[in-house]
């Protein structure tokens, strides 16, 4: 199964939400740090929620170090943030608990949960935009191949 990734920057909430669907391979998502990198309203200060509910993670702790230094030696992915990782699978808490343990140096707050209440929580963002991040992150879901 092929991998898809999709994300929307939402300024005014200064907040990144990121879909990922299929087998999610590392490569995919260095290149989607990459492509983000390009974006002029992407700001490493803002928060990111990743929704992974819908992927399947192949990469190893290797490719975790090699992630997690990329981020380190680019200023523009490199702020102080939260991030959370929305998971639903064993195989996707597992990868999410490695990040963690990997991202020790990097000045971001980092959680993996399995609600989008909890990840609202986590970021910062009221209860009353649950609607609203729902409706953005389905709509990202729909991007991705069945």
């Amino acid at each position: 199964m092929k991998s898809k990734i999709s994300y929307q920057i939402i300024p005014e909430k200064k907040i990144v939400l990121e879909c990922f669907c299929g087998e999610l391979l590392w490569k995919d998502l260095i290149n989607n740090k990459k492509k983000l990198l390009l974006e002029k309203e992407y700001y490493p200060t803002f928060n990111i929620i990743d929704d992974v509910r819908n992927a399947f993670v192949t990469y190893d702790e290797d490719e975790i170090k090699e992630f997690v230094k990329l981020i380190s030696d680019n200023k523009k992915l490199y702020g102080k943030r939260k991030s959370v990782i929305l998971t639903k699978t064993p195989n996707q808490i597992i990868n999410s608990v490695m990040l963690d343990s990997l991202k020790k140096s990097l000045p971001l707050n980092f959680k993996s949960v399995s609600t989008l209440q909890e990840a609202l929580k986590w970021v910062e963002i009221s209860h009353k935009y649950y609607q609203f991040i729902e409706n953005s992150l389905d709509k990202l879901k729909f991007k991705c191949p069945n």
